[in-house]
């Protein structure tokens, strides 16, 4: 909970300092879910499985084919060769496998660990300012590039349309706005006034302004008679 904005946003860490992703002040750095460190375990334990599980795989086959191929030279003409190439192989592979498809699902965990933090950050940030968010706003407050934060967005719109929508706003740029937040702001669109001459109808506003300018040369074009007669 940040003691500021009284909102449950995580931080977001920049160098040694962390800062509230809904109002953008000081935190204390391990104060709640941080966006920058979500999921980092798991990601890394994904990668570094994937990397072991990759070397007992290669490893473990090249070992089962060389000591193979070495047993069969020794023995002609017998089964050692596969005796013992077989074995080896086999645990290679169980081991690699699991190694490596474990790994993967550590990387996915990580990935949605880090998305929840983000996407907890995005609701923290639109209670807090109450009105539509461009992705260049939220990109700020998460440290992402805006393509990414506009690319996040867009698939919660997707994904939860009733609590978030897209809308466009009065200079063509993309809002997205929370409407399950109570107190946000919608988008306001300014309407145009047209006033029109309630004796004359729906009258078209071009014709109306064309008569009127003729109207005008018409009295200019009596008046000036009647001036050369005063003058005279």
């Amino acid at each position: 909970m940040c003691p500021h904005c009284g909102k449950n946003a995580p931080v977001i860490h920049r160098g040694l300092a962390a800062y509230c992703t809904a109002c953008g002040r000081e935190r204390l750095p391990f104060a709640g879910k941080s966006v920058s460190l979500a999921g980092q375990p798991s990601r890394v334990g994904g990668a570094v499985a994937g990397v072991l599980g990759w070397l007992v795989l290669v490893g473990g086959l090249a070992l089962a084919l060389l000591l193979g191929l070495g047993a069969a030279a020794l023995f002609p003409g017998s089964i050692a060769g596969l005796a013992i190439g077989l074995p080896i192989g086999f645990v290679a592979l169980a081991f690699g496998l699991l190694l490596l498809l474990g790994g993967r699902k550590l990387s996915r965990s990580g990935a949605k660990a880090s998305r929840d933090a983000q996407v907890q950050a995005i609701f923290s940030l639109a209670s807090h300012r109450r009105r539509p968010l461009t992705a260049q706003e939220v990109g700020v407050a998460l440290d992402l590039p805006a393509p990414e934060a506009d690319a996040l967005l867009t698939e919660l719109a997707k994904e939860r349309p009733g609590d978030v929508g897209v809308e466009i706003g009065e200079r063509g740029e993309i809002l997205y706005t929370f409407p399950g937040i109570p107190g946000a702001a919608a988008v306001r669109f300014p309407q145009p006034s047209l006033r029109i001459d309630p004796g004359e109808g729906a009258a078209d506003p071009a014709a109306r302004i064309y008569a009127d300018e003729i109207e005008d040369e018409d009295a200019g074009a009596s008046r000036a008679p009647r001036r050369r007669e005063q003058l005279r």
